[in-house]
């Protein structure tokens, strides 16, 4: 299956960190790629085409199709036309320059996205030039089935090594002081449950298909978590999934935890759905 892949930037000067990142995740997707370039207000788009043109060569010296396109138009405006245009599977954006805007932005792909039962968002921060290590969250149910296979295949291209991270709820206050609070991951995975289950298949999914680092059960409240463990072992990429609710919207795809994580990181997040459990979408890219 061909990922489509659209990079969004703006020429602001986290443009090359957010071309730079997107088309080393399409070469290791082999994805079929869209630069979108947005010339910032006050500017002019020569500096912004030539980041472009130079970034699409790279990809096509690689054997990868890509088109460029440049927009002078309102950079929210831009993307949900092109967005409209075609199904894309995957969406990589970056900061717009500015505060309100780069939110704006992430709130208009993360509600498009979410209406159309489109694919899943990398949002570009900070200036990551490798992706060697992994922190990918698991919520431990069957929706995140897909989403493991995708970030398996990831690591597997990308040489990379993951680290799986498990949160747990924070003990209610009533049982604070009691003298046993915590598992270890061990007897976690010996417990009789989904989230137990879940984990020790994509456990072996990941031993067998890539390179595990670690496994961490961490508990207390979930975003801060998955921050607390982001920066501790300075990873390249984070990478959440979602799951849906009966209206077939996605419950968590940069809302709650997602929105949170994305927010606060100062690394790349991609937020990953799974496919319609009554289509036969798929998100397992190889």
């Amino acid at each position: 299956m061909t990922i489509r892949f659209l990079i969004c930037t703006v020429g602001s000067t986290q443009c090359e960190a957010t071309l730079r990142f997107g088309a080393q995740l399409a070469k290791i997707l082999s994805a079929d790629a869209t630069l979108l370039g947005i010339v910032a207000k006050g500017q002019t788009g020569e500096q912004l085409r030539h980041t472009l043109d130079r970034t699409a060569r790279d990809l096509a010296d690689c054997g990868l199709p890509v088109r460029v396109r440049l927009s002078t138009n309102d950079a929210e405006k831009t993307v949900k036309t092109e967005l409209g245009r075609y199904a894309y599977d995957l969406v990589a954006v970056g900061p717009l320059g500015g505060q309100r805007a780069c939110h704006s932005l992430l709130d208009l792909v993360a509600m498009h996205i979410a209406e159309c039962s489109v694919g899943s968002v990398l949002v570009v921060k900070g200036n990551r030039s490798q992706l060697s290590r992994i922190l990918i969250c698991s919520s431990g149910t069957k929706y995140s089935r897909p989403p493991v296979q995708t970030d398996a295949a990831i690591a597997r291209a990308a040489g990379a090594q993951i680290t799986l991270l498990h949160v747990t709820e924070p003990m209610p206050i009533m049982y604070k002081g009691l003298t046993r609070m915590e598992e270890t991951m061990t007897e976690f995975l010996q417990t009789d449950t989904e989230q137990a289950r879940e984990l020790k298949w994509a456990i072996q999914l990941f031993k067998a298909e890539s390179r595990v680092a670690n496994v961490i059960l961490r508990q207390g409240i979930v975003a801060n978590e998955i921050l607390h463990e982001g920066r501790e072992g300075d990873y390249d990429l984070i990478v959440l999934g979602s799951s849906r609710i009966p209206s077939r919207l996605i419950r968590v795809l940069l809302g709650d935890v997602a929105r949170d994580v994305v927010s606060r990181a100062q690394r790349p997040v991609l937020a990953m759905h799974p496919p319609d459990q009554n289509s036969n979408e798929t998100l397992c890219y190889a």
